[in-house]
């Protein structure tokens, strides 16, 4: 099975998504992720997924984003981050438990993708509303 590349969330900043490597520039004895470390200058903000050579940090958004505007990353960024990762390792060592991790995976995001939609729809999206 082939992941198709699922969008980070359009209201995380492009500085905050991370950076997947390059295929076959993974290497498992010396990262924990298949993804670039974070490039972060002194004086720049924290990224919403801040990841190092073995370490990743998720900051998550608090309070409704149309009244504290985007401060965090969302959980659909941590399961695209979650099913990219899978999908690499995968790359390397595919076995249907993997196989089943990502179809599921990819389904939790579709079903929140899918609640996200039907929030815009009801104009509550960003809020703490029902």
């Amino acid at each position: 099975m082939t992941i198709s590349p699922v969008p980070w969330s359009k209201n995380m900043k492009e500085t905050s998504a991370p950076k997947l490597l390059e295929r076959g520039r993974f290497d498992q004895n010396k990262r924990a992720f298949p993804f670039f470390d974070t490039d972060r200058k002194d004086n720049e903000e924290i990224p919403f997924i801040e990841v190092t050579r073995s370490s990743v940090t998720f900051y998550l958004q608090t309070g409704p984003i149309k009244e504290y505007g985007v401060n965090g990353c969302q959980i659909d960024d941590m399961i695209k981050f979650v099913l990219d990762t899978i999908s690499v390792f995968n790359e390397k060592f595919p076995c249907q438990e993997n196989e089943n991790a990502l179809k599921n995976l990819q389904k939790a995001w579709k079903w929140l993708a899918m609640r996200k939609m039907d929030r815009e729809a009801r104009q509550v999206e960003g809020t703490n509303q029902d």
